[in-house]
């Protein structure tokens, strides 16, 4: 006789997504009504009529409690400690719901009562909501807070929040809050969404002078995670000698002498690359723009400098020039930019120096150099700046060559090129300064003499060498270090 509690062929199996919800629905009642209840839990002064089977189907914590050898399971009253009787009720609610309200006031005290008693919904629905509270303003008090109950998910978030919105971030008060462990551990990271590695340093200055008193033992720990090959030393210069505390002055001082190698001659002291090639690298998300300065912007001379910004794929106007230019020399030295020389407006040559800074979007003007240049080459070398070569129309092309010395803040000829030349290509690379083609004099400015020479600048013996010739004379060329 066959079995007639198996399928027949043909038969179907139907589920109901209801059942779930009608049965959970149905046992809160029995619990609202007291029916059935099996166990009273004592929170403070409360009492709460529940069912242990409900309670250890829905928590670890709790099937623990009431299985086993606990002396918790035998009886008819168990306290439950750590937790106030109101938001154990709002997770009691849960338990016999599946809802919960959760708000700014109770958030904190819910996910810390839902870790303990190990209600994994509960804990996951509160790291949601503080996810999307989450600002510049209290993401520190959330790290921490994440960090204190061990939530590695909302630590990892917040995190991440701090990283990318560090400039927003370091400028608020929780910043200052910061323990010196959690304050090192952001400063280490590479993720910092930031512009200027200045801005790194400016923050971990501007905890520590929060309670210098308490903190300055710190000062070394604190700055260790700068990168202090990136930073413009004559900024940081002026800012070292505009602290007011002696003692934090001259800790700086010497740490700064720590980090950075010193040139043995007296005259030419000046900020050298770490050892450690990590100090020198920029961050993985230090922000890295484009920027393009001057020249002829249609049938007129340009000032402005305007930066492209590839996150977001478009170009910005971010400054102007005091003077408009064009052929003139461009370097960047530690996070600012800096144009020399070329043509104005009138068609003069000019001797005129400027510098932009990215972070205030301002140009100030520096020395101006001896001799008035345009097509001249420029780079940057061992925190000096040359300007080489060139043409006016006084001395048509050039062969001497100026320096720019921070340390003395004024220009300095030094040794000449073997060729006088205009319009060629100038590059630093291994200590050397490297100059390539260009053109010769020639009372034919429109149609002159292509160079093919190559020469090499030595600063420390302060002469030029002439190297293998190119293949092909060029001038107005382009040059890239690989």
């Amino acid at each position: 006789m066959a079995n007639e509690g198996c399928p027949k062929a043909g038969d179907s199996l139907f589920s109901s997504d209801k059942h779930a919800q009608l049965i959970l629905a149905q046992i809160n009642k029995m619990r609202n009504g007291q029916h059935f209840c099996d166990v009273q839990l004592q929170v403070g002064k409360e009492t709460f009529k529940v069912h242990r089977l409900v309670l250890a189907a829905s928590s670890p914590y709790f099937a623990a409690l009431f299985t086993g050898g606990m002396k918790e399971s035998s009886k008819d009253v168990v306290q439950i400690l750590g937790i106030e009787a109101a938001i154990f009720r709002i997770l009691l609610d849960f338990i016999y719901t599946g809802i919960v309200d959760i708000g700014v006031s109770n958030v904190q005290e819910l996910l810390v009562a839902a870790d303990m008693l190990q209600l994994t919904e509960v804990v996951n629905l509160c790291c949601a909501f503080l996810k999307g509270q989450i600002d510049p303003l209290n993401c520190i008090g959330i790290f921490q807070f994440s960090e204190q109950i061990a939530c590695h998910d909302l630590l990892e978030f917040t995190e991440n929040y701090i990283h990318v919105h560090f400039l927003e971030v370091q400028s608020g008060e929780e910043f200052l809050a910061l323990t010196k462990d959690q304050l090192i551990k952001i400063l280490r990271s590479e993720e910092l969404s930031i512009e200027d590695e200045y801005q790194v340093f400016l923050a971990a200055m501007q905890w520590l002078l929060k309670d210098l008193g308490k903190r300055k033992k710190y000062v070394v720990e604190v700055l260790d995670p700068i990168r202090f090959p990136l930073l413009p030393p004559q900024r940081l210069l002026k800012y070292i000698e505009g602290v007011s505390d002696f003692n934090l002055r001259v800790a700086l001082q010497t740490l700064l002498k720590e980090y950075c190698e010193v040139c043995k001659s007296p005259k030419e002291n000046k900020f050298c690359s770490f050892l450690q090639t990590s100090k020198v690298r920029p961050r993985k998300k230090a922000r890295k723009y484009l920027y393009a300065v001057g020249g002829w912007v249609g049938a007129e001379i340009g000032n402005t400098i305007e930066r492209f910004d590839p996150d977001e794929n478009k170009w910005e106007v971010v400054g102007n020039m005091a003077m408009s230019r064009y052929y003139f020399g461009c370097c960047e030295m530690q996070g600012l930019i800096y144009v020399i020389g070329g043509i104005s407006n009138e068609g003069i040559e000019l001797r005129s120096f400027e510098v932009y800074d990215p972070l205030s979007k301002r140009w100030s003007p520096l020395p101006p150099m001896a001799t008035r240049r345009a097509y001249l080459g420029v780079a940057a070398l061992n925190d000096c700046i040359y300007s080489i070569g060139g043409w006016n129309e006084t001395q048509d092309a050039l062969q001497t060559v100026e320096k720019y010395s921070f340390e003395e803040e004024k220009w300095v000829e030094v040794a000449s090129m073997k060729v006088p030349r205009a319009g060629m290509c100038a590059v630093a690379v291994n200590g050397l300064l490297y100059v390539s083609g260009g053109r010769s004099s020639s009372h034919d400015f429109l149609a002159p003499g292509t160079l093919d020479s190559v020469e090499v600048y030595n600063p420390h013996s302060d002469t030029w060498t002439e190297i293998g010739n190119m293949i092909t004379s060029r001038c107005e060329g382009g040059v890239a270090v690989l």
